[in-house]
Order: C-alpha cells, then structure tokens, then sequence
C-alpha cells in the first residue's frame, strides 16, 4: 500500500475537491436534521368527529377533563368522583366493573402520609371485562387481552399526562373496537395508588396477597404511561422473550415508535410501572408511554389545556392497532427468542433475531474490504489508523464538552423537576457543542478514503461490542455501520489507482442523511430519557456519524469554519450560563427535592 496519490497531486486534490465540500458537508447536516424532526414529530390529533373505528384524542380528551380537572391522589374525595366517572363510562362501553379494594402496605401509607392524605383510606382499583360474544372462530384458548392505566395522581398535580391520558386513551381503545368483532375477553385494568409505589398493579397480580382471578388470564397486557406531557409516545419495554409480541408491533402497529435499545437499557435501570409486576410473572405485552414536554412530569401545570394532543394520539393510535390485531389472534404471542428492533423513523418496524445481528456486521465488513482492496493506492494503514483515532478523540472530546458544559449549567447536581423544565435548552446546548466538535473535525486535513475506513473500522469495533454484550442496542451502531459501508462499496465498486471522484463522495450522501437521522433520533430520545443529568451518552455518536460523513468531510480551515466553532461554543456557555441562572421554574411540584421522584 503505497501513500496516498492525493500527497503530491494537485489534480487529486481537485478531484477530491475538499475546498469546495462545506456545502454539501453542510447541507448533509440540515437535510438530517429536517428528516429527524420529522421522524419525531407527534402526528396530529384526529377530531371528535373522526370515523368511529379510528382512534380520536378529541374524543379522548373529554374523559382527560373529566379526570384532570383536579389533582386526584389516593384516597382523596377527587379520586372518588374519577372512580365514579370511569364507572359509568366503563359500563357504557359494555364493561363488567367491579372494584379490586384494600388497604396500603406501610411505604406507600407513609407517603400517602406525607402527602396530607388519609392512609387509613386505601385503594381502590377498576377491573373491567367485556366478553367477546360466543362464535364459530373463538380461539381455544381463553387468554384475554389487557389495557392498563393508572387513575391516580400525585398530589399535587392534575396529571392530565400522568396518567389521565393513559385512561382516556385506554377507553377511546375500547370504543373504537366493537364488542361484536373481539374473538377474545377485553380487560381493562385502572389501577389505583401506582404513584404510592404500584400498588393496585401489584395487588392484582398477586404481590400483596392472592391475585386477582383474572390475573391467570391476562395473556397479552398492553400498559399506558407518560413522564411528561409530549413527544412521540414510545415502545419501550416488553415481557420476557418478546420475539412474538416484537413480531405483533411490527406487523401491525402503524407509524410506530420503538427501540430494542430503550428495552435493552430501561431493563438495567431500578424504573418501574405498572408492567413490572406482569413482567415478573411471564406476562407478554407491551409498555408504552411519552416522555417529551418533561416539565410537565408530576407537575402542578399538567392540566388537560397543556397536554400535547398529538401525544395523546400518537399513544392511543398505537395501542389500538395493537389491541385490535391481539384480540382477533388465533394464539396470542408466547415466549420466543428476543429480537433487535427499531422504527425507521416512524415508518415501520425493523425487526430480526440476534444471530442476524452478526451478518449484519458481516456484510458491512465485506463491504469495507472490497472498499480497501480495490482502492489500494488511495489510503494507508498509517492513515486509516488515524482516521479511526481521530474519530475516536473527537467522542472523547464530545463527551468531556459535554460534561463540562453540564456542570456549567447546574444540571449534574440540580434540582431534578427544575432541570427537566430546562430540558429544551439542555437539549440545544449539547446539539450546539456536538457540532462544534463535528465542523472541528471538518477542518482536519486528511485522505478521505483513510478518514471513511478509519471510522467505520472503528463504528465496527463499537457495534462488535455491541451485538456481543448488549444486542438490543444493535441498531445504534449497527444500521449507521451498514449505511456507511455501503458508501464504502460504492466507492470500491471499480478497482483503480485513480482518487475517489465526485460521484463517489456524493453518492455517500443519502446514506449518510439517512444515518444521521436515525442518530438523531435516538440523540433525542437520549437526551429526553436521561440528558439533564448525563449528556455524555449522546458522545458515542459522533463514532458512527463521523463514519457516515468521513467523505464529505472538507478537510480544509477556513477563516469562517474556525469563527463557527468558536461561536457555537460560546452559545453553548450561553445556554448553560441561562439554564445556571434562571429562576425556578413554575412547573416544579411543590414536593420538589423532599422525597424520591
């Protein structure tokens, strides 16, 4: 492998044309950015007067007034009347109600204490059963299908989002599915004191004592959550061996939005809902909840005018494609192997087993190969070493900005609510410093071909680790890998001394806005889970996404490059000096800081 033909050749510098890459370099950002926001933008909410069958939030949103009007702890006379309201709406719809009724262990008494409520109340959940009517084409078995949602809040907050919405949606579903076509039992499950510590949830599955007869029936539970008043509302956790169940969402679930990596990670962290008691006892299902507009999380100003209606939507739409496929199955979904997944952008669900995983990482690996082979002459092991270094570093930088602005900002010690009110800025001030570092990268003089084999040898290594020790999280590095590979091959689809031309650089153009939209993405959902207090996650990504924008990187300093960085930097210390400073914000619970959130 001699050195690189570009070292001493003008006419390859031309060719390559680095001077004249900031546009399309640029405009590769813009296009991915668009495309991301689009990808995680909430669709907009159908009206009351939508067609029946579909899911409408404006309909929904009468049962979130009805709820929300007022905070509606455990045990308080405003939890009564939801009671009552969901009572009459449940037997509506044709549902069988009774109440699941005890008293509260001695944790959540104490916090319903400290609350200023009365413990000695208890709770008081709604188990409601719609039989499917007898047909020819009942399935054998007699596994019903669930929706759970929780009807208290805490107590000080309406909880229009947490978990009024979830009900609504949860009703809206049962609506929208006439009882004539179900072939199984539709249940819903309203459980109540969920914000004390899920204790309706746990009572009905047998935590506290005897479970509930319907307990042994539950053969797919679909759960209905919020943390937060907006955003798109996402797939994130599933029961055990969660082959079938992926399989279901995949297949029916319209416009949809979920990740193995949001499974593969919450399933690591001390979280729960009102899933994890089903999940521990087998149950198969599907955990769904938004998480964007985070101010709104237990917040007194989660009230129904606030709530993202797109969100509501976007939430009762899934569920209902889900629900509706379940309840005309022949065998609802039993345990099978886990699979990797992911939405491409709203768009559908990629779906495969683990073991495919791997030829994943095949094909990208044959691919980079045919791109060095048949383009010897044109990079260096030396170079592509320090391509892949160079990437390397530029995450390690990433990540110390990263954390260095945070501490600027107040947010790694700051008050928890405060700083999910913060959350947009946080959200701007790490997009701004992840850029600096991506046009510093830009400035870097390097062989492009030793640039885009050094970091896609790197995201490989990366999605190596990946597959070995967390295959859900595939797809963070996995699908980038491909697309940049791909590019790769491209170029190395001719065998030739002569350097990568035009029409070799800008064909890795749509590959990388596709990469880099998904990166987004899943940036924004990062940042949305755990951002205000660790930025640093969103670091790897600059790995993949310098392996997908290695050709079109410059390579150049101009003058006006150089200020950028600056300027970006500055802004970031802006926002973090502006998120440090800012008052309290009014959306944090008067609770803030005196207890476990």
């Amino acid at each position: 492998m001699a050195g690189g033909p570009a070292a001493g050749n003008p006419a390859a510098g031309r060719a390559i044309g680095q001077s004249g890459r900031w546009l399309p370099f640029l405009f590769t950002l813009l296009a991915a950015a668009l495309i991301a926001l689009w990808g995680t933008d909430t669709p907009a909410p159908l009206p009351h007067d939508a067609p029946a069958d579909q899911f409408s939030a404006g309909r929904a949103m009468a049962d979130v007034r009805a709820m929300a009007a007022r905070p509606h702890p455990t045990g308080s006379a405003a939890n009564d009347a939801v009671r009552a309201h969901l009572t009459r709406r449940l037997k509506a719809l044709g549902f069988d109600v009774q109440v699941q009724a005890g008293p509260l262990p001695p944790r959540p008494a104490e916090r319903l204490a400290k609350w200023g409520g009365d413990p000695a109340a208890g709770f008081a959940s709604l188990i409601a059963v719609r039989r499917a009517p007898a047909r020819d084409d009942a399935p054998a078995d007699q596994r019903a299908v669930a929706i759970m949602a929780h009807i208290d809040s805490v107590w000080a907050s309406p909880g229009a989002a947490d978990d009024a919405a979830g009900v609504a949606a949860a009703l809206e579903i049962a609506r929208a599915i006439p009882a004539a076509s179900q072939r199984r039992d539709l249940v819903l499950l309203l459980t109540d004191a969920e914000e004390l510590g899920l204790v309706g949830a746990r009572a009905f599955f047998g935590d506290h004592g005897p479970a509930h007869p319907l307990a042994a029936r539950v053969g797919l539970l679909i759960n209905l959550e919020a943390r937060g008043g907006g955003g798109r509302a996402m797939m994130f956790e599933t029961g055990p061996s969660n082959g079938e169940t992926v399989r279901l969402l995949a297949g029916q679930v319209r416009n949809p939005a979920a990740q193995s990596l949001a499974v593969a990670i919450y399933e690591r962290l001390p979280n729960d809902t009102d899933f994890t008691p089903a999940k521990t006892r087998g149950v198969q299902g599907m955990n769904f909840a938004f998480i964007g507009d985070a101010w709104a999380y237990h917040s007194p100003l989660s009230t129904p005018d606030r709530l993202n209606q797109g969100s509501l939507q976007h939430l009762g739409a899934q569920a209902l494609d889900a629900v509706r496929a379940a309840l005309a199955l022949e065998r609802l979904p039993g345990p099978a192997p886990d699979l990797i997944f992911g939405d491409a952008l709203g768009l559908g669900i990629i779906a495969y087993p683990v073991r495919a995983g791997w030829l994943l990482l095949g094909a990208a690996s044959l691919l980079i190969l045919l791109a060095a082979r048949r383009r010897l002459g044109q990079w260096t092991l030396p170079g592509a070493s320090a391509g892949a270094v160079e990437a390397l570093l530029a995450a390690l930088l990433a990540g110390g900005l990263l954390w260095l602005f945070n501490q600027a900002s107040g947010s790694a010690g700051g008050e928890y609510y405060d700083r999910l009110a913060a959350l947009p800025r946080l959200e701007v001030q790490a997009l701004l410093l992840l850029l600096a570092v991506l046009v510093a990268a830009a400035m870097m003089p390097r062989q492009p071909l030793d640039r885009w084999l050094g970091a896609a040898t790197l995201t490989w290594v990366l999605a190596l680790a990946v597959q070995t020790w967390l295959p859900g999280a595939g797809p963070l590095f996995a699908w980038p890998l491909l697309l940049a590979a791909a590019g790769l091959g491209w170029a190395g689809r001719r065998r030739t001394t002569a350097p990568l031309d035009g029409s070799d650089l800008l064909l890795a153009a749509p590959g990388a806005v596709i990469g880099l939209a998904l990166l987004g993405a899943l940036g924004h959902f990062a940042m949305l889970g755990v951002g205000p207090m660790l930025p640093m996650v969103l670091a790897p990504l600059l790995v993949p996404a310098l392996a997908l924008l290695a050709p079109l990187l410059p390579g150049d300093r101009p003058r006006r490059a150089r200020l950028a960085v600056a300027a970006l930097l500055l802004a970031a210390l802006a926002m973090a000096l502006w998120v440090r400073l800012d008052p309290v914000a009014p959306s944090v619970p008067p609770y803030a800081g005196t207890e476990k959130n």
